[in-house]
């Protein structure tokens, strides 16, 4: 009986070792970030939103600062309107999104309040089946327009068609949720 709860109290110990350390890098991971463009991709290497790899979509990333001083990382605008939405309430220092225009790999970060976003275009778009590209210069999201089709917009007009697209998927989920389960009570019945 004696082996048992040693061996028991072990485990519990091992349990609570590992609970430990994943609150010190839970507590670690939200602490306020000053300068939040210094080796963003490091600091913040996956999507706080679906885990996908920042540096992988570093053409599409983005960068949310909060009122607070904390920062998320994400993959896409798709995955900013998400965080936007879940932490409306802390309120933004800044947005940022990458030019897509530039030349370097990985993509230098710019504020959406000053982007130009090209919206449904031929670019592949990440999270979403409709592209949002951003852009510095309205010049260069023009020029690439000529190339890719698809619609000049600001940062608003992406978040817009972000979250219709959001609100499209969970009707159509509902939509599939009420016919299985009628289906499933049809033949339950029958």
């Amino acid at each position: 009986m004696k082996r048992r709860t040693l061996l028991g109290g072990a485990i519990l110990l091992v349990m609570a070792g590992r609970g430990s350390a994943q609150e010190k890098k839970d507590a670690r991971m939200d602490t306020p970030d000053p300068v939040p463009l210094d080796n963003e991709l490091e600091k913040y290497p996956r999507c706080v939103v679906c885990n996908m790899d920042r540096r992988k979509f570093h053409y599409a990333r983005h960068l949310l600062h909060y009122a607070d001083g904390h920062v998320q990382g994400t993959c896409s605008v798709h995955c900013v309107g998400e965080c936007m939405l879940r932490e409306r309430r802390r309120g933004f220092q800044a947005i940022y999104a990458p030019d897509f225009a530039a030349v370097s790999d990985p993509k230098p970060l710019i504020e959406v309040s000053s982007a130009t976003y090209l919206i449904g275009s031929d670019l592949r778009g990440v999270m979403t089946p409709v592209s949002k590209v951003s852009f510095a210069s309205r010049e260069a999201a023009l020029q690439a327009r000529l190339t890719y089709g698809g619609e000049i917009g600001s940062f608003a007009t992406a978040i817009s068609a972000s979250m219709e697209e959001v609100a499209t998927g969970l009707v159509r989920r509902y939509g599939n949720d009420l016919e299985r389960l009628r289906r499933k009570k049809l033949e339950t019945q029958g």
